[in-house]
């Protein structure tokens, strides 16, 4: 699922934002795994998240030193905990949606719109 809106809340860092982004998306991961379960398809496997900020992936792993962090952002830490969800590094080079949020190189900006399959689109 894909969407889009504005948070809710005022993070005082960019960590904190890609934080409450990994709550928002365990959320969602978190739904689908449970509609699915009452369908009868029953996920077994742990859910895996991408993050690209080391800083809210080591803050979701180990929240003991975050104490100005909002309690509810926590669950996503729980989660983990929990062996329900696994959250991992995905860094720039894999990052296809940076043609939409900063400037790159034309060679990257070719491969990440083959990968978006705009490739009809001149470059």
């Amino acid at each position: 699922m894909w969407g889009s809106k504005k948070q809710a809340t005022i993070a005082l860092s960019s960590t904190e934002a890609e934080y409450v982004a990994l709550l928002e998306a365990a959320r969602e991961a978190m739904w689908l795994r449970h509609l699915y379960g009452e369908l009868g398809f029953i996920q077994k496997e742990l859910i895996l998240l991408l993050g690209d900020d080391d800083g809210s992936i080591s803050m979701a792993k180990n929240h003991k030193c975050t104490k100005h962090v909002e309690l509810r952002w926590h669950w996503v830490c729980d989660l983990t905990n929990d062996g329900l969800i696994n959250i991992v590094n995905c860094h720039d080079p894999q990052q296809t949606v940076d043609i939409l949020m900063k400037q790159i190189p034309r060679p990257k900006f070719s491969r990440h719109v083959n990968e978006f399959r705009l490739s009809d689109v001149s470059v």
